[in-house]
């Protein structure tokens, strides 16, 4: 048994138990103190359902702020996709252009926390993970690039590199398709 069951069947059973005994009291008690059993278990059931409805309005806010964070980020990633060196698809310059990485981090805490559990999410969740090892695989694969073309001091290896992200099935296409798919996610 989970704990989260756990506490609401020890809490459903405290609360049915103070129901029988409060109408036990109530209908054995003389004169103003036969409604104080019932002004408790009121209290007792406000108390209770405030308490869940606090839980829920906060798990609704976190995912909120989490679907927020994630979509700025993925907006910031657009922006970088979008300005040179990325959206220029001549001949790279200058000469030794080091290239922005893609951001992940809003992404890596919103897939390691629990905010995105709704069934509803599912989907969503999945379309972030693909997300994230694109991004991840991209990055290393720049990386990898510039350490060769650096390395190499060759011109001709950095072209290379400029004209394999600006291919037709390229990568930046890719991410590009991918950004415009989970905004539009995002937004619906």
């Amino acid at each position: 048994m989970s704990p989260r069951l756990f506490v609401t069947a020890v809490t459903s059973v405290s609360l049915g138990l103070s129901g029988v005994l409060s109408v036990v009291w109530f209908v054995t008690a003389d004169g103003g103190s036969r409604f104080e059993p019932a002004v408790q278990g009121l209290g007792l059931v406000a108390g209770l359902t405030g308490l869940v409805l606090e839980r829920r309005a906060s798990a609704v806010e976190r995912r909120q702020q989490t679907l927020t964070a994630i979509s700025r980020e993925l907006h910031s990633n657009r922006a970088l996709v979008r300005q040179p060196p990325f959206a220029d698809a001549g001949e790279p310059t200058p000469a030794w252009t080091v290239y922005p990485r893609l951001h992940v981090s809003a992404v890596d805490a919103a897939l390691s926390s629990d905010v995105l559990s709704l069934r509803a999410d599912r989907a969503l969740v999945d379309r972030l993970h693909v997300w994230r090892d694109e991004v991840r695989t991209f990055n290393q694969q720049l990386n990898l690039a510039e350490i060769l073309a650096f390395t190499d001091g060759s011109e001709e290896t950095l072209r290379d590199l400029h004209h394999g992200l600006h291919a037709a099935n390229g990568p930046l296409v890719v991410i590009e398709d991918m950004l415009d798919g989970l905004l539009t996610a995002l937004a619906g």
